[in-house]
This record gives C-alpha cells, structure tokens and sequence, in this order.
C-alpha cells in the first residue's frame, strides 16, 4: 500500500524523532524530519506533538525557536496530567481524525485499546541515513513479547467405553492410578482445656518474635524508579544542584539502584542533602549494553556527564563521558 499522494492528516511523536539516534532531543533534529516528510508527502496536513519535558530537555539555544513555535500553535504539548502522558496524548488525536502516526515507538502499552495501530497504513517510521537524507516507510508495532506455555493433554477412561459429550465429568487417568483410596483415620478431638492451656503457655513475646520475623522487610524503592510525572526529588535539593552544575559538566555519583533502562545516581549537595538522577542505558556506552548493570555496580563512584535537567519531575540525566 503506497501512502504518497494522498491527503493524509499525520501525528507527528516529535519527542520520538527529535532524538531518533541521540542521546539528547534536538529542535534542529525534529524540523529537518518534518521538512523532509512534507517534501516527500506535499498533501500531508502534520499535527507536531512533543512532551511537556521537551523545553527543558532541548539545548538552550533551540529553546527561543521552540518556544516561538508552540505560540504559533506550529507544535503543542499534552495537559498537565494527561492519562498515558505523551503517548496517549498522540494516539488520542490520531483515533479522532482517523489519521497516520509518524513514530519509530510501538505504543506497546496501548496495543488493546487502540488495534487499529496494526492496520496497513496507519504508522510510518522514518531514519537518517548519512549521504541520503531521511528515509520514510509504513511500519507495523512490534508486539509484546508473550511467554507461552505448552497446554497438558489428559487421558481420559470413560466405563464402558462410553465417548464423552458436553457435560460428562472425565476422571484423569494418571491421576487415578497414583491416588489409591486409603482408610481415613479419623482424628480424635483434643480436648478444650488441654488447647486453652497450651495457648497460655505460649509466651506472648514469642507470638510477637515469630510474626515480625514472618514478615519480609520491604524496601522502599528510589524515588527516580517510581512511575508517573510528580516530581522526583524535593525543591530545595534540586535548586541545590541547578545552582552547582550545567550541562555539560562532570558530576560525581554513587550508583544506588538500577531500573530495566538504566541506573540511579545519588549525587552528594552541600548540607549533606543529595539529589538523585537518572543514567539511561543508552547513555552508558556505545554501543549500548544490554543492561546498566553491565557496565556499573551498585556502589561504584563514578564522575558522570550532566545531559540534561527535567524542571518538571526535578530530575536530571547523566551519562558516562
């Protein structure tokens, strides 16, 4: 199915192109994709979409031109809020003006609410390719993978050789012939004054040692792990950190705990207050590892790279350099 020449309506994951084989979103980046679809698609009528993180996220220097786009209404942002965030954000406008979604992401957390995203047509990727320019192709999602577990056959016997129909109760074969009926002993009841007394002699320290040492110690997470926009760390820690460090600067850290994308650094502040932040996977190496764990341990001091700073979730990103 060939999609040029047709009027299309598109939702643009501006976010998603705009750091399409970066570390970092670019401004620069995303404008160059958008010129060179509408070249290759002149009907297409482009709906640009970027978290409400990409201000922050982008150089300094781009911000101003951003800023000037989103006045003009040229590119928009999802409400504070928005229930799947960015990403629910664009599907959203794609299903009311039934139009084609311009992403390399899957939108996998999506994939029962909106099945049309398998539908020839409604998702196209795009890459740049060096001496060539940016390349554009129909995409399906890729799905989630799923483990599947092989389903047990029972034999069944039926008394008589009767063939079962709906509704007849078959007894497993196997199960039949390593359950042989026993004699069931019948338990004689104790009697009520000797449970009350043993009850008694229970001391109830004991009952109180017992419990608490049944019961798992639970540790709570990083507050970088946990889901959602709030933010991650408090005001006057990451007023602390803004004021000691720009990007671009080597920042010293602990490494506290790892995520599936990358590991939490505690980066220590003056008054012993520490700011915790972010070092994506990808961030880590090149090429990237398979996992963050491949490359830190938990405890290794390391001096880091400050990417960028999220004013929103008061988080910042690090790599190393």
């Amino acid at each position: 199915m060939t999609l040029k020449g047709k009027a299309l309506r598109v939702v643009v994951d501006g976010s998603n192109f705009a750091t399409e084989g970066r570390s970092v979103p670019s401004w620069a980046q995303l404008n160059e994709a958008i010129e060179a679809f509408k070249i290759e698609f002149p009907k297409a009528e482009v709906i640009v979409v970027v978290d409400a993180s990409f201000e922050h996220r982008i150089a300094a220097s781009e911000r101003p031109a951003f800023n000037e786009s989103l006045n003009k209404g040229d590119v928009t942002t999802p409400p504070a809020g928005a229930v799947g965030r960015g990403d629910g954000f664009i599907l959203t406008i794609a299903a009311r003006i039934d139009g084609v979604i311009l992403s390399n992401d899957s939108f996998q957390e999506f994939h029962t609410e909106y099945r049309w995203l398998f539908d020839e047509g409604r998702l196209i990727g795009g890459k740049p390719i060096r001496g060539v320019g940016w390349i554009f192709t129909p995409r399906l999602p890729v799905r989630a993978a799923k483990t599947q577990l092989p389903a047990k056959k029972l034999a069944v016997a039926l008394p008589g050789g009767v063939k079962p129909s709906v509704g007849t109760t078959l007894t497993p074969v196997k199960a039949a012939k390593k359950a042989p009926k026993l004699p069931v002993k019948k338990a004689e009841p104790k009697p009520a004054k000797k449970v009350a007394k043993k009850a008694e002699a229970k001391p109830a320290k004991k009952i109180a040692k017992a419990a608490k040492k049944a019961t798992p110690k639970v540790e709570e997470a990083p507050v970088v792990m946990r889901r959602g926009r709030q933010p991650v760390n408090p005001e006057t820690e990451f007023a602390l950190f803004r004021a000691a460090y720009r990007i671009g600067q080597r920042v010293e850290g602990e490494v506290i705990a790892f995520t599936s994308h990358g590991a939490v650094i505690k980066v220590s502040l003056k008054g012993a207050k520490v700011m915790e932040c972010y070092a994506p996977t990808a961030s880590l190496a090149k090429p990237a590892p398979a996992r963050a764990r491949d490359v830190l341990k938990r405890g290794d001091i390391k001096n880091f790279k400050l990417v960028s700073v999220d004013g929103e979730r008061r988080i910042a990103e690090l790599s190393l350099p």
